[in-house]
């Protein structure tokens, strides 16, 4: 009996630390996805477009490239990870961007093309909005409607709550315009609260022009 219990004691050692070392790369695993999405994001066309702050720096730069620590100074990052190592680690095999050779920096493999004259088009002004709306909420509401390419809340300076209103880009005019129906005319059984179904204002689409800019690329 004490030799089966020896035996015992030291296979459940091992099968935990299995168990562990399996859920430590999934962790691991998910994070370098989390990071390579974010920074393609921040990369990305949509973005860049709207981000003059990371813009500027691409511009300013002689070969367009950023430092990975300046990434690690967004608040996206930060929650994430500030280890430049890990970051570059996770754009390794990035179809959209690319690291130098010393893991320093990170600058998009094509050049960044003109403006898309569709934006407003493609745009849906969305309001009454609870204050501590999160741009992951947003994005999961209308993925019903269509492929969600770019979110912006309008918050205010003093104390970062949002202002109540928001809008969201679609990836073409139908879906956008599938998104305005579904808030015009929500089911029935729709809970009656703010941030649910809002309305957009008078039935229609408003103009980006009351967009406000997105700074130092923290575009959630």
């Amino acid at each position: 009996m004490s030799a089966v219990a020896g035996k015992r004691c030291s296979i459940d050692p091992c099968s935990k630390n299995r168990e562990n070392e399996k859920k430590k790369r999934s962790r691991v695993k998910q994070l370098l996805s989390d990071i390579k999405k974010q920074v393609e994001f921040w990369f990305g066309d949509v973005n860049l477009h709207k981000d003059r702050f990371l813009k500027q720096l691409i511009e300013d730069s002689r070969d367009g490239y950023v430092d990975l620590s300046v990434l690690t100074t967004f608040n996206r990052m930060k929650k994430m990870s500030t280890d430049c190592k890990l970051i570059a680690r996770a754009l390794k095999n990035s179809s959209l961007v690319e690291v130098n050779l010393e893991g320093t920096k990170v600058r998009r493999q094509d050049p960044l093309g003109d403006d898309p004259k569709d934006v407003d088009t493609r745009t849906v002004y969305v309001e009454l909005l609870p204050k501590d709306v999160k741009h992951g909420w947003i994005e999961r509401v209308f993925s019903k409607c269509g492929n969600v390419v770019y979110v912006s809340i309008p918050k205010y300076k003093t104390s970062g709550q949002s202002k109540g209103f928001a809008f969201v880009e679609f990836e073409t005019e139908e879906q956008a315009q599938k998104a305005i129906e579904m808030l015009n005319n929500p089911p029935e059984d729709a809970p009656r609260k703010p941030g649910i179904f809002p309305k957009t204002k008078n039935g229609k689409q408003i103009p980006l022009e009351h967009t406000e800019n997105v700074t130092q690329g923290e575009a959630e």
